[in-house]
């Protein structure tokens, strides 16, 4: 599975975060669950498509740009691919705000 970069999951849960109540509220009012129990991945795309709902698909193209543009200080040169166990490891160290 190839799974995105970690800058697109770390942007989207921001703005899931800076709108909690309107992403919490509405995920409840449709589906009655709590969108903290969903895997990561599912989470990450419930998220997407709350953001872009009702957006022309030149709003989808442009927020997906956005959202795909590397972050300036990404070194992408020569880096080491990790395993998907590594990327779930790291990320969930990110999310809790350990090292």
């Amino acid at each position: 599975m190839v799974r995105p970069p970690y800058w697109i999951g770390q942007r989207l849960l921001t703005l899931a975060v800076k709108r909690w109540p309107e992403f919490h509220g509405t995920l409840l009012m449709r589906t009655g669950r709590e969108p903290l129990d969903l895997p990561l991945p599912s989470l990450l795309d419930v998220i997407f498509a709350w953001w872009v709902e009702g957006g022309t698909e030149k709003d989808v193209a442009k927020f997906r740009a956005a959202l795909e543009t590397p972050p300036a200080t990404a070194e992408l040169e020569d880096r080491e691919e990790w395993s998907d166990e590594e990327t779930d490891q790291s990320f969930a160290r990110a999310l809790s705000g350990s090292s």
